[in-house]
């Protein structure tokens, strides 16, 4: 007797592409790869490029811009595809003001978003479990972080465990954060911001976006 062919299930295509690059070696891709780990969406592709050994905003947003044509080159690219830079704030704006605009009209000239944490990544953790609309130091932040994370490190693994059910509060709290930088009349990247991040976060969940 024949043997029934089995027909083959089709494969699911890849219909959106998110390119990541981050300033941090640990806290920010460990955070987007356990989100990428966590979703295992068969239609959304998630890369995060390995940090090098230029970390300013200038070197993040050109290396996408290179990493970006390589794929269009290789037809690996399409409209509906989106570049993220990720970096901080308050460091580089005190480094070099000049540096630091340069790099922000660079990014909007070539369609590169930017997710912004002033003054740095962690900020983005704390309003996981608390407000927080004031200006604090990095030290100060790592403090308060640890109230409700014990030990906190920047190899920690936050997501899912603690994070994933707090990040509709905490992007509730990014929204306030963000009204008082526009009620205050102050530049979109003062400390406290989380500017652009939870927009990322959101695409990446399926969330609704702020």
């Amino acid at each position: 007797m024949p043997r029934k062919l089995e027909r083959s299930q089709p494969s699911r295509k890849i219909t959106q592409k998110i390119l990541i690059a981050c300033e941090g070696s640990k806290t920010e891709p460990i955070y987007f790869r356990s989100i990428r780990n966590e979703l295992r969406l068969a239609t959304l592709e998630i890369i995060i490029l390995p940090p090098q050994s230029k970390t300013d905003p200038g070197s993040i947003i050109e290396r996408l811009i290179d990493e970006r044509k390589q794929m269009k080159n290789n037809e690996r690219w399409s409209s509906k595809d989106a570049a993220w830079a990720v970096f901080d704030g308050d460091e580089h704006i005190e480094k070099s003001i000049t540096n630091w605009q340069s790099a922000i009209n660079k990014a909007k000239s070539q369609k590169i978003n930017l997710a912004i944490t002033n003054p740095c990544f962690e900020l983005w953790y704390l309003i996981h479990f608390q407000d927080h609309l004031s200006q604090i130091s990095r030290d100060k932040l790592i403090k308060s972080l640890e109230k409700h994370i014990p030990d906190y490190n920047k190899s920690m693994c936050l997501y899912p465990k603690l994070l994933k059910s707090l990040t509709e509060q905490a992007l509730e709290r990014a929204k306030k954060i963000e009204k008082q930088i526009k009620r205050d009349e102050l530049d979109e990247h003062s400390n406290p911001c989380c500017s652009g991040l939870p927009k990322l976060v959101s695409s990446l969940l399926g969330l609704k976006s702020i």
